[in-house]
């Protein structure tokens, strides 16, 4: 095994439908949960289990950040402080590394995670440069921390607090995997190995423990290496080649249902064209989102295999925006066809298929014993002409995100060994 990597075990319980590594913070080791996302490059934490005034190793700075997603948003100061990752007696410990503390929050964006970890490069993680600010008003102090700032937490208040610091020069801090690498504390590569997109839960009350000792509710995320870890993998990792480094950007050649032809990806002209490629490989996203062409021409295709298909989809969709719960006596995975993903390999010319099988798409137990979830839906509307490739797509592979490999990177995968 190589030196300077770390196998951490990760769980999909306390968030629900994400991944948590658990991370030490500060002088005294505050153990707090990450959600582990490839679909960003902040990491951020909640003053639930962090106690930042009580860290003698935190270093104030003059930056602030404020991220806001589609539904939900926070925003905090950005300071410098010990952040580690310990497995049985083994360490990796980056000093006096970059993370923002949640001080003002939409709502509870991390689903009962203590925040977020992103596995992203640098180009999605922005900081304002609040130096001028203090200047102008004659503050004492041009650091953040202490939290200067009251915000309401709505929506309208985070994002236009967003908007203010848009007055001030920004800089793009190094992202938590970049500075590991950059200090030789770890190779440029990590590896993921889960199995679900939702919560498994087999029966009714039972605690967190008993949840998180479920083997479909865990799973490893591995640093610094992965090709080494065959106990977790079968045959020959398959090479997808990652085209632009703002996310895990791909190029999504098509989809097939069963043994069909290829569906190629049509970008909507009354829409903004997709940014860098039309796919991205997100751990962070319970769902596989489809861009609108591949999405209509699935949902054709499995009316053509039965209606019932249809209905049951609208079933659980309906379900999910109501608040309720899906739970069908009639919903026979055998029967629905798998789904492949054409992307494009290392080369040109290169073309590797993955295969996302109905017990991935539909989800079974899924956060209640007998409920069922079904995991695709179409674009969203403020990424448009996009598919956003998550959970249950990279549930039956092992991946791995090789940063070192060229210029973007490339992502392996092969068959996860249960």
């Amino acid at each position: 095994m190589p030196s300077k990597t770390l196998k951490l075990p990760i769980n999909i319980v306390a968030a629900k439908g994400g991944y948590c590594v658990e991370m030490e913070i500060g002088c005294n080791q505050d153990k707090v949960k990450l959600l582990l996302d490839t679909g960003s490059s902040t990491i951020a934490v909640e003053t639930n289990k962090y106690k930042p005034e009580d860290d003698f190793y935190l270093h104030p700075t003059s930056y602030a950040q404020c991220i806001t997603y589609g539904s939900g948003g926070w925003a905090g100061p950005l300071v410098e402080t010990h952040l580690q990752f310990q497995s049985h007696s083994k360490k990796m410990t980056l000093k006096d590394g970059h993370i923002a503390i949640i001080k003002s929050e939409q709502q509870d964006n991390f689903h009962g995670a203590d925040g977020i970890l992103g596995l992203a490069y640098r180009q999605l993680n922005r900081a304002y440069d609040l130096s001028d600010y203090f200047a102008e008003r004659h503050y004492e102090s041009n650091q953040t921390f202490p939290w200067p700032f009251i915000i309401e937490e709505n929506k309208s208040s985070v994002r236009t607090f967003k908007k203010f610091l848009k007055n001030y020069d920004w800089i793009k801090p190094k992202a938590f995997f970049t500075e590991l690498e950059e200090h030789k504390i770890c190779r440029d590569k990590f590896s993921i190995y889960v199995k679900r997109s939702l919560m498994h839960v087999k029966e009714d009350h039972l605690k967190s423990d008993e949840l998180e000792a479920d083997p479909l509710n865990q799973g490893w995320l591995i640093l610094g290496s992965g090709e080494e870890h065959k106990e977790l993998y079968n045959g020959k990792l398959q090479v997808i080649d990652v085209v632009h480094d703002a996310y895990y950007n791909t190029n999504l050649l098509g989809i097939s249902i069963a043994d069909n032809d290829l569906i190629k990806p049509v970008d909507d002209p009354y829409k903004k064209s997709a940014k860098y490629s039309n796919s991205i490989v997100d751990c962070g996203s319970s769902f596989l989102v489809l861009q609108e062409n591949l999405y209509q021409e699935l949902m054709d295709q499995l009316l053509e295999i039965s209606v019932d298909f249809i209905q049951q989809i609208e079933a659980s969709d309906n379900a999910y925006k109501t608040g309720s719960s899906y739970k069908p006596a009639d919903l026979d995975l055998s029967k629905w066809p798998d789904i492949h993903f054409h992307f494009q390999g290392e080369h040109a010319n290169d073309v590797t298929k993955l295969t996302c099988k109905p017990e991935h798409y539909w989800q079974l137990n899924a956060l209640e014993k007998d409920r069922a979830w079904f995991m695709i839906m179409q674009e969203v509307a403020n990424i448009p002409n996009k598919s956003i490739l998550g959970l249950p797509l990279i549930s039956d592979y092992f991946c791995v995100f090789d940063r070192e490999h060229d210029k973007n990177g490339v992502i392996k995968v092969g068959g996860i060994q249960l």
